[in-house]
């Protein structure tokens, strides 16, 4: 039986399945959108079904990967790394901070920045979380080659360069 994390996110994956073409697309155009969307919806679920039994969220793993790879980070550059909205993350460093694994500090060269660290018990977690992403992303890469890992990145660098014209313009 799946549980109900899995039931909604297998639902969003299997939303990304083959539809028809729309009128003027490329036919291989619109495979690859959607294996790409449904790869990273599978990947997200993953993430979840990885992250649900240490009491984690995807958008708190980032936020702990992210202060543990830099400590004192600022809050400010932390909003900028993440793929969330600049709110949630200010949301997410006030909850992290009363779970008792982020600790804000006021900068001694601007005491408007706030820098951020892990607690210990903050590292253990973010230790973990790391430990399942990384699971998951020699899961993912073990399927190609360097090659072929090189070329995906490379696409995937010109298509958001291609879509922030877009968004720009």
């Amino acid at each position: 039986m799946k549980t109900p994390l899995k039931r909604s996110l297998s639902t969003r994956a299997h939303a990304a399945t083959p539809r028809p073409v729309p009128a003027g697309a490329q036919p291989n155009a619109v495979r690859t959108w959607l294996a790409v969307v449904r790869t990273y919806l599978l990947c997200d679920e993953v993430m979840a079904l990885r992250l649900a039994p240490l009491g984690v969220r995807i958008a708190e793993h980032e936020v702990l990967a992210n202060v543990a790879n830099e400590p004192g980070l600022s809050q400010q550059a932390l909003a900028a790394r993440c793929f969330t909205a600049k709110s949630h993350v200010s949301a997410l460093v006030v909850s992290l901070e009363q779970r008792g694994w982020l600790q804000r500090e006021i900068d001694p060269a601007d005491a408007r920045v706030r820098r951020l660290r892990l607690t210990r018990s903050g590292e253990a977690i973010a230790r973990k979380t790391m430990a399942a992403q990384a699971e998951v992303v020699q899961a993912m890469a073990a399927q190609v080659s360097s090659a072929e890992l090189l070329g995906i990145e490379s696409a995937m660098q010109r298509v958001g360069q291609a879509l922030e014209a877009l968004r720009e313009g």
